[in-house]
This record gives structure tokens, sequence and C-alpha cells, in this order.
């Protein structure tokens, strides 16, 4: 008897603890534009139980409209936001809005290519597929450059929103090339089209991704604060150095096929890191108001705040 009450008591009492974990986790929002391998870090925390092991409970949640992101951000609806190129006009515009940490640090997009187009030079008197608005105008503008092509007279800039349609309009010959993101890039490579130049190659040091939040929020809550970016920080580094996690939640939440998972993955490895810097912030600063039309009104220095990433790095030993 004795034995079988202490055994009903060790069930009753065991997971108390447990429970009391639960309840003291701080439930955290993040808002992001679309499920995609620039926010793989987020998903791969999440998953792994890494942002969890810090007291956060991530919500991820996509939104479609970049202002509704900052709206909901500046209105305490979220607490963070994970898009750092569209945030910068808002920013620019009065947002009292600091950039943390970083996951993506270099373009994602490759130059995809009909079978005849051996070289960028090839190009000349081409049209390329690109969307009117949004970086990847002026990343083909900055790239054909850098091959010894003058972007205004050689070629012709197609507006074609989303990857798919970039795709068809590859296939049907109506444009030469297209920057297209993975893993759509991967289904244009075995429809026949080749890839010619990863821009992560070619521009380094150019954040799309990371961690935001908004002044207030930071002078309120620095202990969340700090919990996000060591939670996000961690979850980087297992993205790049641990493939296995990296591919299960590719397939997972981003409902990659294996192989898509393993292409894209070979191919966007090297760009997460989460180290960021200002002079990374003025290169994208500068790509993004030339794609928008929105001067900076403020140096990186003053929307950047690094003193939560660099003691997580220190205490991390990675720095």
């Amino acid at each position: 008897m004795s034995i079988f009450v202490s055994l009903i008591l060790a069930l009753v009492f065991i997971p108390l603890p447990m429970f009391a974990a639960e309840s003291q986790l701080v439930k955290v929002r993040a808002v992001y534009p679309s499920p995609n391998v620039q926010y793989l870090p987020a998903y791969l925390g999440r998953a792994n139980g890494i942002y969890r092991d810090e007291g956060l409970e991530l919500e991820l949640i996509a939104v479609r409209g970049t202002k509704e992101g900052v709206q909901a951000l500046l209105g305490g609806d979220v607490q963070f936001a994970m898009m750092i190129g569209p945030v910068l006009p808002a920013i620019w515009q009065g947002a009292d809005l600091k950039l943390l940490a970083q996951m993506v640090g270099m373009p994602t997009f490759s130059l995809i290519v009909r079978p005849e187009i051996g070289k960028v030079a090839d190009l000349r008197g081409k049209k390329i597929g690109v969307s009117f608005g949004g970086m990847t105008s002026v990343l083909v503008h900055d790239l054909v450059r850098l091959h010894g092509l003058d972007p205004d007279k050689d070629i012709e800039n197609i507006n074609i929103p989303g990857s798919g349609p970039k795709v068809a309009a590859l296939d049907k010959g109506l444009i030469a090339a297209a920057l297209i993101a993975p893993p759509s890039e991967f289904a244009a490579i075995k429809a026949g089209f080749k890839r010619l130049v990863f821009l992560g190659d070619v521009m380094p040091d150019l954040p799309l991704t990371g961690v935001i939040a908004s002044s207030r929020y930071i002078k309120e809550n620095p202990k969340i604060v700090e919990k996000m970016v060591r939670a996000t920080v961690r979850a980087v580094y297992v993205t790049q150095e641990n493939p296995e996690a990296a591919l299960a939640t590719m397939r997972v939440d981003l409902k990659m096929t294996p192989d898509e998972a393993r292409d894209t993955y070979s191919l966007v490895r090297k760009s997460f890191s989460p180290i960021l810097t200002e002079a990374s912030v003025k290169k994208v600063a500068d790509v993004v108001a030339r794609s928008t039309g929105v001067k900076p009104t403020k140096a990186p220095g003053d929307y950047t705040d690094l003193s939560f990433l660099n003691k997580v790095l220190q205490k991390l030993g990675k720095r």
C-alpha cells in the first residue's frame, strides 16, 4: 500500500514543475511578410524549442502588407518584426524602430536565365523580369553594371510580380532572365532553365531579415528583448551548423520536397549570420531608397541598437 501511495503521489506531483515552466513563458509575436527561406532560423528556433529555452513562446504572423506589419508593431499588437528592408521607409518617415540583429545577411535571389544565355553580358538587349517597387529591380541594375552593362540602356526591366509568373514568362520566351528566390528557382531549373548568378556571391553584407522592435518596447522590456535576440542568434547558428535540423524545418514549415530543401539549403547556407553592422545597414538602405524612392532621413546609427547583439555574442563566445 505504501508503494502504491508513493506512485500515486509521484504521478500527481511530477508534472507540476513542467506546468509551472510552461506558465512562465512570455508570449511574443513577430510579424513577417510570407513564409520563405529568409525566415528559416525563426521557424527552426520555434520548432526546436530554442525560443522556449529562453522563456519565450514565439508566434510568427505572416502579413501581406508591410504597412500593416509596421502599424501592428508600433501599436503593440506584435512585439517584433523580422523584415529589414520593408521597415526602413517607415523609419525614415518617423517610425521609432530599432534594428537589433540579423538572420540573413545577403540576397537569396538567383539570376535564372534561358538556356541560350551563357554569361551576364549576353543579356544585352534582352528583357529581365523584376518586381517594380521592390528590391529586385535595383539588384538587377547593380548586377548588370558589375558585368559591364549599362542598366539604363542595355537591358529592359519588365514588371512581373511573383516567382510563378516569372517562370511562366521565361517559358514563353517573353523574358530572357529573372531574379527568383528559392524554392521557386528550383522549379525553374527543373523546367530547363539555369542559375547564372547567385546574388549572395556578388553582393555580401546586405541584411534582409532579422529582429526589429520599437524603441518604446525596448525601453520597457529590455530583458524580453535580450531573450529574443539571444534565441534568434542561437537559432541562426543552429541553422548554419546543423543541416539535418535545417532540412527538417524546411520540409515541415516551408513545405519543401527533400530535393528542394537540399538544393536550397546548399545555396543559402552561407547567408545565415546574426552579425548586423551599421555598414551593412547602410548598404541595404541604399538599395531600399533607390527601389522605393523614399529618401533616408536618418543615419543607420540612429536606428540600430547593437548592444543586445554584442552582449549575446560575447556570452555565447562567438565574438
